[in-house]
């Protein structure tokens, strides 16, 4: 196995090159025709870039890697290494050469001796479009949310709040914590097919400091504000939900179907690197790192010879990355559309 879960909707998935057998896969590999015999890594690369050189569905990379007992720590790539195709078994696998590299901070001074530094290597993912919005926004249990700490308003009775104001705050806040973030409720979201309140998008506004606390009212400052803060906005801890570098996509444990419930803007339409929100979550099996395939959903027509309505076949459109999850409701990543993914397509097993 590939994954290191737990609960928590900032688990990471941690991809080893080091195989210690093949993955279940749903479809049987498909090697691309034109794929190199010899590939140099280059500055800017990612795992799945490398992979999409080599692959169909990339992600089964793990399944063609073949490992090098004589490279220490291969579980690292990095820029100026060669990967080139061998036939194991008569199965094409893929091996590694090490690249020169010199840090120079680092060598000593012997000619034979070196070492390298590990902050250099490939990433799986280039990750920034989600780190960016995984600092603004994040999906909470709506009753959760509900019963955080709030503002009740400024010190001097003002609604319209800035840096620098004194707030007073009802609610019992974190123990032993000085730093919070401030948010805001955003958009509800709800089961498609019971209606049920399954989560909450909740976005920082602010950021604030605790100067003192009595029961059940405390005195803070705000330390900064990105838009406008007012009475009733939430008070959480001020947490970091980052990800790991080496996060690389996997198919779910088990398999899983459900649908786009909403985007990340007020558009209508999503694309490569759009997060979406999806209807699954960790009571289905999913967990941070799973691929999912979107599918367009098959368009009804009326036979022209029965007359009676037919449901055309899903069409699949792309894949993406789940990186945050509750228990009935996850963020994910699409890495992948040959056409304008919508709120309504399908989230499933590839």
């Amino acid at each position: 196995m590939f994954k290191a879960r737990t609960v928590s909707g900032a688990t990471l998935l941690i991809f080893c090159l080091a195989m210690v057998g093949p993955i279940a896969s749903l479809h049987a590999m498909d090697m691309k025709a034109d794929a190199p015999e010899r590939y140099v890594v280059k500055t800017g690369d990612t795992l799945w870039d490398i992979a999409s050189v080599y692959l169909e569905a990339a992600w089964q990379w793990p399944q063609i890697w073949a490992l090098n007992t004589d490279i220490a720590n291969p579980h690292l790539i990095y820029p100026g290494d060669e990967i080139f195709l061998v036939m194991i078994d008569g199965q094409p696998r893929l091996r590694l050469q090490r690249g020169v590299r010199v840090d120079p901070a680092l060598v000593k001074r012997v000619p034979s001796i070196r070492r390298t530094n590990t902050t250099t290597a490939v990433p799986a993912l280039a990750l920034g479009q989600i780190e960016a919005w995984l600092a603004k926004v994040k999906i909470v249990d709506a009753a959760d949310f509900d019963r955080m700490p709030y503002i009740l308003g400024g010190v001097d009775g003002k609604t319209l709040l800035k840096t620098g104001d004194l707030i007073y705050v009802r609610g019992a806040l974190a123990t032993g914590v000085s730093s919070f973030k401030i948010y805001q409720s955003g958009q509800r979201y709800v089961d498609p097919a019971t209606g049920a309140a399954i989560g909450l998008e909740a976005e920082e506004v602010g950021q604030a400091r605790l100067l003192s606390e009595q029961e059940g009212l405390a005195m803070l400052k705000i330390t900064g504000v990105t838009e406008e803060v007012t009475p009733g906005d939430r008070i959480m801890i001020s947490e970091s939900l980052g990800l790991d570098a080496t996060l690389f996509p996997q198919p779910p444990a088990r398999a899983v179907s459900g649908q786009i419930i909403g985007l990340r803007s007020d558009g209508t339409i999503a694309a490569a690197h759009a997060v979406v929100t999806i209807d699954l979550g960790l009571t289905d099996g999913l967990a941070v790192g799973d691929l999912l395939a979107v599918a367009r959903p098959g368009e009804t027509v009326k036979d022209p010879v029965t007359g009676q309505p037919v449901t055309l076949p899903d069409q699949s459109i792309g894949q993406m990355l789940v990186y945050q999850t509750l228990d009935q409701i996850a963020y994910a990543l699409v890495l992948k559309a040959t056409s304008a993914v919508k709120i309504g397509f399908l989230a499933q097993s590839p």
